[in-house]
């Protein structure tokens, strides 16, 4: 497999697994707003949908749905925007179109089309709902194809560690953004109602409240949620999980370049060192250990892409 086509199918995996998060941490996050706890925080919200997405933003200036909205959709010159990144993850998929199947194609095209309908002067709050539900059956359409309609070989594997790497991310991305706002919007847990909101808006984000209920069985402790979100196993979106399927994908990538045996010790011992959560009592521990494993997430891309792409 040509490097280019390789790096086409990673870029193709994490624009998309972007897309999701992003898409659905924005609709649980205005959502929010819609309930009683978070009414009065309306322009926090915006704010912080703006951060997660990675899109500038003036502090000082205030915030407005419609821009939020143009910014995170729709902006064509914003290449954090939902648009901007379904674009980028066409390109990808048509400069390899030989290499993955036709049914791929044609569910990424159709939702790039989707989005570039979208008209963006009357694009308001009441699109949201449809909107995100839209992004989630094309997203659900593209997953499919990618795991029924392609061989599971490297081409899928190059996807997949695309996406599991991105997945990975995105729900220390989120963790630290709803960290961070449940100390500010609680007063530093004075106001439990909101506490337990935000801890709530958690769940919904990385799509874990239904998990939670049936694991945990009982009131909601930062304890448990960040157990379930970071170092459960078995749950399909925790860090561990994922990071464990991007290594295993790596490692069954039939492609052996010269610097393999060096390059896989070294994204062991990145996995070994920084992908470790133990105490999850104190929320300050927490984040500085969810920004140290962003990082070491970091590098692995960059042991990825001189391993393969280089």
């Amino acid at each position: 497999m040509l490097a280019r086509v390789a790096e086409s199918l990673y870029w193709m995996g994490r624009n998309l697994e972007r897309v999701e998060h992003c898409s659905r941490f924005l609709k649980v996050q205005y959502y929010s707003t819609l309930d009683a706890p978070m009414s009065q925080n309306k322009d926090f919200t915006l704010r912080s949908i703006l951060f997660m997405s990675g899109s500038e933003m003036d502090f000082q200036a205030p915030v407005h749905e419609n821009y939020v909205w143009f910014k995170v959709i729709l902006d064509p010159n914003n290449s954090n925007s939902l648009f901007s990144l379904t674009k980028n993850a066409r390109e990808n998929a048509r400069s390899i179109r030989n290499n993955i199947s036709s049914e791929l194609w044609e569910s990424i095209n159709k939702l790039y089309l989707y989005l570039k309908s979208l008209n963006q002067k009357n694009f308001t709050a009441s699109h949201i709902s449809s909107f995100t539900e839209n992004i989630t059956i094309y997203m659900a359409l593209i997953k499919s194809a990618i795991a029924t309609t392609l061989l599971h070989n490297d081409i899928w594997g190059f996807i997949s560690i695309g996406m599991y790497l991105e997945r990975s991310l995105q729900v220390l991305r989120i963790l630290r953004s709803k960290i961070s706002d449940s100390i500010i919007l609680s007063n530093n847990g004075v106001n439990k109602p909101l506490l337990q909101y935000q801890w709530t808006t958690l769940l919904k984000s990385v799509e874990a409240f239904d998990v939670y209920r049936y694991q945990y069985r009982g009131i909601l402790s930062k304890e448990t949620i960040f157990e379930l979100i970071l170092e459960n196993e078995a749950f399909p979106r925790s860090l561990k999980y994922s990071v464990k399927k991007f290594r295993n994908h790596i490692a069954n990538i039939s492609v052996r370049p010269t610097a393999y045996e060096v390059a896989m010790g070294k994204i062991e011992q990145t996995i070994q060192d920084c992908i470790q959560f133990e105490d999850f009592t104190k929320e300050d521990d927490v984040l500085q250990k969810i920004t140290e494993a962003s990082e070491c997430l970091s590098d692995l891309h960059y042991d990825v892409q001189n391993l393969y792409f280089s």
